[in-house]
């Protein structure tokens, strides 16, 4: 009974920490944008950042924020300190803060910048120097893109790569391809996997709902099929969505993940044996699929490079999921043991639907 009574306890204080921690649109990725197209001696520099990265240095009303004048003025000085571009003058390149506006990227809402660098001549190498926010949201990320005439190089700019040096061809072909230099596309590749990790392990609703779809299996060739059938379903609309090939609107998909969530919980009150929970798991694994892409395909996936970047963001939500499997699927069958397994079970679920049920509400607000 004791043991009974730790488990309920910590499931509790579990499901609550998930009802109060996560934001209403959870499949968002914690990532901004630098998209940097050299023109001659110029630089033009398109910034993106989540507006809860920012929320630590300039506050919550963003709104009201990027329409004040001397709060423009703040920010721009905020910019110059920790936004530096050095090219072949010892000075750094003059930072011109051009506009500033409230943008939705997918499901994420942030401020874009549009940013102006000039140099005395024309630009073929430069040194990006990114500490944005860093000190406030270590897990800060911005895909950076380079555009000069047909040239294109991708990297990814975190706490541990916050210097990129840029080298640009001394003649810019049209025929050159359009690609990152091979050096980069294995660490590009490698940080797309990590992003696959990290928004399997801060993705709280798709956790809940993995707990919801296993919690009843009694077998471990039943939770097998239903992982499985969770895995090849997300991976479909997960690339269909990316790419472009089907359209969807990221608050009904949302809404909708918080409703697959109730169902399942429900369903586990009433119903004993989990045979057939591999064909609803493949149904609604459709939809979570279009929430782990909603995010993705607004980080600039390079189109020389799209299959590979998707294809290692995808193995990456699958190398979490399966840390959480082996962890959680052990765990589980041994509590099954227990006669009292089923009231467990059954107080649980509803738990698991008093939070989705919450979660839906939020977002159909």
């Amino acid at each position: 009974m004791k043991m009974r009574s730790l488990l309920s306890i910590f499931i509790i204080m579990f499901l609550l920490f998930f009802g109060t921690t996560t934001t209403s649109l959870a499949h968002s990725i914690d990532m901004s944008y630098s998209d940097l197209n050299i023109e001659g001696n110029e630089i033009l520099y398109d910034l993106f950042i989540e507006q809860k990265d920012l929320f630590p240095n300039f506050g919550t009303d963003l709104d009201n924020l990027v329409n004040d004048e001397l709060a423009s003025q703040k920010i721009e000085a905020y910019l110059q300190k920790d936004l530096r571009i050095d090219a072949d003058s010892k000075q750094p390149l003059k930072l011109e803060l051009v506009s500033m506006n409230m943008a939705q990227k997918g499901v994420v809402r942030g401020v874009e910048f549009q940013l102006r660098f000039d140099a005395d001549e024309e630009i073929k190498q430069f040194n990006l120097h990114y500490d944005l926010v860093f000190d406030d949201v270590p897990t800060h990320t911005s895909v950076l893109m380079v555009h000069a005439g047909d040239y294109f190089q991708q990297d990814m700019i975190d706490s541990t790569n916050k210097d990129i040096l840029i080298n640009l061809p001394k003649d810019l072909p049209k025929d050159l391809p359009k690609a990152p230099p091979k050096a980069k596309i294995g660490a590009v590749l490698w940080k797309y996997f990590k992003l696959g990790i990290e928004h399997i392990l801060t993705g709280y609703d798709h956790l809940l709902f993995l707990l919801s779809l296993v919690i009843i299996a009694t077998r471990f060739k039943d939770a097998l099929k239903i992982v499985t059938a969770f895995t090849i379903a997300h991976s479909v609309t997960l690339f269909l969505v990316a790419t472009g090939r089907i359209h969807v609107i990221p608050y009904w998909v949302e809404s909708l993940i918080a409703l697959t969530i109730c169902y399942v919980a429900v369903e586990n009150i009433f119903v004993k044996k989990a045979k057939w929970r591999w064909l609803l798991t493949a149904l609604f694994g459709l939809i979570h699929g279009m929430g782990f892409a909603g995010a993705l395909a607004e980080t600039g996936l390079p189109k020389s490079n799209q299959l590979g970047s998707l294809l290692m963001f995808n193995l990456g939500v699958e190398a979490g999921q399966l840390m959480i499997l082996c962890l959680l699927l052990p765990f589980l069958l041994l509590m099954k043991r227990f006669p009292w397994y089923r009231k467990m079970m059954v107080s649980t679920s509803c738990l698991i639907f008093a939070v989705a049920f919450y979660w839906l509400f939020q977002r159909l607000q």
